[in-house]
């Protein structure tokens, strides 16, 4: 069995201002962030390694998306 996976919790507006911990937690200790707005959870900082192993377990194909105009 794993161990359990830290995650922790801000409002979108706090994380604007602390984005590169939110990314460094992710990046450097496999913790989550979930994003919150209005009280509901809305989104998630994961790192890329936990999203790439993800869509393989989901049997999902990543399309990059096309530069904006």
């Amino acid at each position: 069995m794993t161990a359990p996976k830290i995650e922790h919790e801000e409002r979108i507006a706090d994380v604007r201002n602390s984005f590169a911990d939110a990314v460094g937690r992710a990046r450097y200790s496999d913790e989550t962030t979930v994003l919150t707005s209005r009280g509901k959870r809305v989104a998630v900082i994961v790192s890329l390694d936990f999203y790439e192993r993800a869509l393989t377990a989901l049997g999902e194909e990543r399309v990059l998306a096309g530069p904006k105009p």
